[in-house]
């Protein structure tokens, strides 16, 4: 089941701009809709919305969540092997590969979030097999299963696979 946007909404948009998969659409002076086969019930919409007018899967109002209270992901750079899964799944972009500042003399890399641009989807979670990226005491739900769409184009994911295949 799907979270759903209630008529209260105002239509200012943000849960559109928020959302991982982008399965909302709407216009001005309309309410926006959620499109219960792209939604992988991460909660983002809600805890951002500045009216409070999403509704969880049960059909509970989501309060929203004050940006500054929103935890955003971390790297746990002791497990970190920079497969570069996270940065693969990430519709924001908010996950690059940088030198290890530990060890400047080497040549390793981990994954550094940008948690100005991070929105909590906990998609990077999902995808982390080594439990080195995750968010710390998540007001968002951690999604069942993958999102069939990011905001991206999924060939690029493909490239990056067969590359590390080749590697190994």
């Amino acid at each position: 089941m799907a979270y759903f946007i209630t008529d209260t909404c105002i239509s200012c948009g943000i849960c559109e701009q928020k959302c991982p998969t982008d399965t909302i659409a709407g216009a001005k002076k309309e309410v926006f809709q959620i499109h219960p086969e792209g939604c992988i019930e991460c909660g983002v919409c809600a805890i951002y919305c500045p009216v409070s007018c999403i509704q969880n899967p049960t059909g509970v109002l989501v309060s929203r969540v004050p940006m500054k209270e929103i935890p955003k992901a971390q790297v746990f750079a002791d497990n970190c092997t920079a497969c570069e899964y996270c940065v693969d799944i990430c519709p924001f972009d908010c996950i690059t590969l940088e030198p290890d500042p530990r060890t400047p003399d080497m040549h390793f890399k981990i994954a550094v979030v940008n948690e100005k641009t991070c929105v909590s989807c906990r998609l990077c979670e999902i995808v982390c097999d080594k439990d080195a990226i995750y968010v710390a005491d998540p007001v968002t739900n951690l999604a069942a299963m993958l999102p069939q769409q990011v905001k991206r184009d999924p060939s690029t994911l493909h490239q990056y696979t067969a590359a590390a295949d080749v590697a190994a």
